[in-house]
């Protein structure tokens, strides 16, 4: 069997391989024939270059119907084509080949590929522009405020790190432009605030302005804005030091009871009260009102200032009490004798004693005469006219004094005279027997 086999391999074995070798030129020959052209559509962004061209003149352009895409078609031979992609194109419209008319460039698209070996076929052949004139304007830029402060917070102040915005663009569009904003936001805060904000382009309405058209110098700018609280507190004075003797410091007059902050939140928060001492508000051996002008800001604690319209300067006056001496007439019903010899009568040579009394108006203003007791020491006195000093009963201390004019007449004396005096003495006579009862 296999003698067979091998005997059929071998008869006739060149014309064998001739037949194969036949038989594969045939195989290429039909697949070549059968190789037929096909079209493929492809669509792809087109590259403009050379814009230089127009902005060397002082112009800019924007491309219209979104000419920047160009659809084409490609027709090669089926084995090539099937292999293609969008990649292996390439579309180019140069400025320079700008027409006349100023509005359209030619587009050509060309195969990085198999380039001699396919026809292109393009249905958009032109970039559509619409040219004007470049111009360049300069706005300030302004700060549009979002929110509020914390209650009692406002805003002091706005800083910016960029505070002019150029923009280069198409007239038409730059004309449009009313300012350049940036926006910062200062809800509930209590201290600064800094952000970078973007530069927006807004028209007379306020509405925002594209920017695909325009270049900005800057595109940002870092805004602050400075928050400070303000406070009204109690305004407050210590005064020192002790008046010289028989004077005395009685109360402080000033404008205002209060005064108006403004600075860090976290201090004023704190802050009920300025109180104030001061060497100039001693009153140490001062004998007279004192009036001194304070200058507020120096006794501000750090981080605090006075608010817009407050006055810096405070006067204040110190009111000082001088003592002053009053005359009461202390009915003489009021004396009680003490200490008079047996065998003597004492009598008075007017109804009432004159009592002086020194000390503050406040204290002193409110005494009567008949309200005023004291008493008469008579130990020592003899017969004759004598004027007495009383003590005084109460907290009168040194602060009253007081001196009545008596006579003392011996019992003897009086008994042969009789009870009857001159029109001008007032018998005002203790007995000795009223004197014992005293003591």
């Amino acid at each position: 069997m296999l003698k067979k086999l091998m005997k059929m391999v071998t008869n006739n074995f060149g014309l064998k391989i001739l037949g194969i070798v036949f038989a594969i030129i045939l195989w290429m020959v039909v697949v070549n024939v059968e190789d037929p052209d096909k079209s493929v559509s492809f669509s792809i962004p087109v590259d403009v270059v050379n814009t230089d061209y127009l902005t060397d003149m002082g112009k800019t352009y924007e491309i219209l119907n979104d000419t920047d895409t160009i659809s084409f078609t490609v027709t090669g031979q089926r084995s090539i084509v099937e292999t293609l992609s969008a990649s292996d194109f390439k579309a180019v419209a140069n400025i320079e080949n700008i027409d006349d008319s100023m509005s359209m460039v030619p587009i050509v698209v060309t195969a990085t590929s198999y380039s001699s070996q396919l026809e292109i076929v393009k249905r958009n052949s032109y970039l559509l522009l619409n040219v004007e004139n470049s111009v360049t304007a300069e706005y300030e830029i302004e700060i549009v405020v979002n929110g509020t402060p914390a209650t009692g917070c406002f805003v002091d102040a706005f800083g910016l790190s960029t505070d002019t915005a150029t923009v280069t663009g198409p007239e038409s569009v730059v004309e449009t432009i009313a300012a350049a904003q940036v926006t910062v936001d200062v809800s509930d805060a209590t201290e600064a605030v800094s952000a970078t904000a973007a530069i927006v382009l807004v028209d007379e309405n306020g509405s925002e302005v594209s920017q695909d058209r325009l270049t900005l110098d800057e595109t940002t700018s870092v805004v602050t804005a400075e928050i400070l609280m303000s406070k009204e507190v109690v305004l407050s004075f210590t005064v020192t030091g002790e008046p010289a003797d028989g004077y005395r410091y009685t109360d402080i007059e000033y404008e205002s009871d209060t005064v108006m902050l403004e600075g860090d939140w976290a201090v004023l928060n704190a802050l009920d009260a300025l109180t104030i001492s001061s060497s100039q508000l001693s009153v140490a051996g001062v004998t007279e009102t004192v009036a001194t002008v304070i200058h507020l800001p120096d006794y501000l604690p750090e981080g605090v200032a006075l608010a817009d319209g407050q006055e810096s300067d405070v006067t204040v006056t110190i009111l000082i009490e001088s003592q002053t001496t009053v005359e009461v007439e202390m009915p003489v019903s009021n004396i009680t004798v003490s200490d008079l010899a047996d065998g003597l009568t004492l009598s008075y040579n007017s109804e009432t004693a004159t009592v002086l009394i020194t000390g503050y108006e406040e204290d002193i203003a409110l005494i009567q005469g008949e309200n005023v007791y004291g008493t008469l020491d008579a130990s020592g006195l003899e017969t004759g006219t004598y004027n007495v000093a009383l003590q005084l009963d109460g907290d009168y201390g040194e602060a009253a004094e007081a001196i009545v004019s008596v006579t003392i007449t011996d019992d003897d004396e009086s008994a042969t005279t009789g009870d009857d005096t001159s029109d001008n003495a007032i018998d005002q006579s203790l007995t000795d027997e009223e004197s014992s009862e005293e003591q």
